[in-house]
């Protein structure tokens, strides 16, 4: 087994906490925040056919960290972080044969760190926080063929930037934020019967933990401990989807928080993120559960934390974020074979 870092172009934008989706082949960025902080409408899609980047038309509204889902020939941005630094309600769509935004009606309740997923050309968003700080119990299916929005049974815990995975018929939600403390919440939907059930609360309580899921696991990883002057945690939990229990398995070697993650090649693989000597990373390492053993990689070509990843096809696709030298416009690649 090989695993290999490689680089794409650089983004046409530097950019931290833009929200990037994969469709058709093409990976897109959405949003995200300049060197000073300010939300962007930067739209930018890089096709891999081409190994090259385009510059679409702007999003009508700037913002950072977005909900965002792709269904059909659409993709619908919800929510977020607007210019003022208030959470938005505005919700727009892009037609990808059009290649145009349209300004779609409000969601009605100005939300940012919405969660989202896609089923069966569906979209359901989750959780967020208003400007109050109290977090939302919100759960909203849209139907993007017909513009139709209903209502689900709310999050048993309201909380925001929350961790959604869809496995087989059912939804799962961990972590997220309520104001500014880190929840441990592990809840599982069931779409057959419509029905939210508490799970085992995630063992230890961190800000800036990472997620992942394989079909038979899910994974909570590092973070910032609580309190913060604890420095961040090289926590590894692994919850089984089979035994409904978590585990506290063998630390992750490198201590580090807010970093790319996603399951290649069967393990679970921690990219970049912040260290205790609050520089970003580019170390990177892989957990095999099923031997409970950690392995280091080659580094990252590029440090990033608060960076867009995304795992397609079997390879995990980290962009942007801060780097040693500000917000970065580096796209790095790993490949397993």
């Amino acid at each position: 087994m090989v695993y290999k870092w490689d680089s794409l172009k650089p983004m046409p934008s530097k950019r931290v906490f833009a929200t990037p989706i994969f469709h058709d082949e093409n990976l897109y960025i959405i949003g995200g925040c300049d060197e000073r902080g300010i939300p962007l409408d930067c739209f930018e899609m890089y096709n891999f056919k081409q190994k090259k980047w385009h510059r679409l038309q702007n999003m009508p509204t700037k913002r950072a960290a977005p909900a965002v889902a792709a269904i059909g020939n659409k993709i619908v941005a919800v929510g977020g972080v607007s210019e003022s630094q208030a959470p938005l309600d505005a919700i727009e769509v892009y037609d990808m044969t059009d290649k145009k935004w349209t300004i779609a009606d409000p969601l009605g309740e100005k939300l940012l760190g919405i969660s989202c997923v896609v089923r069966e050309n569906k979209a359901y968003f989750m959780g967020g926080m208003p400007a109050d700080t109290n977090p939302s119990d919100l759960f909203v299916e849209l139907d993007l063929a017909t513009n139709k929005w209903q209502k689900m049974p709310p999050l048993l815990t309201p909380r925001y930037a929350t961790f959604p995975f869809l496995i087989k018929d059912k939804l799962y939600l961990l972590g997220g934020r309520q104001g500014k403390l880190p929840t441990t919440a592990c809840e599982v939907y069931d779409f057959s019967t419509n029905k939210w059930t508490k799970l085992q609360d995630i063992p230890s309580k961190r800000v800036f933990a990472m997620y992942a899921s394989t079909e038979s696991h899910l994974f909570s990883v590092g973070g910032l401990l609580q309190p913060a002057n604890l420095g961040f945690s090289d926590a590894c939990e692994v919850f089984s989807i089979e035994k409904e229990e978590w585990t506290t398995c063998k630390s992750i070697p490198t201590k580090r928080g807010d970093f790319g993650v996603g399951v290649i090649g069967g393990k679970l693989i921690c990219a970049g993120g912040l260290g205790n000597d609050g520089k970003p990373l580019k170390t990177t390492e892989a957990y095999d559960v099923e031997t409970n053993t950690w392995t280091t990689l080659a580094d990252m070509p590029s440090s990033h934390c608060s960076c867009s990843y995304i795992t397609v096809n079997g390879r995990l696709i980290v962009c942007g974020g801060l780097s040693c030298r500000g917000p970065s416009n580096c796209a790095d690649v790993l490949d397993f074979s």
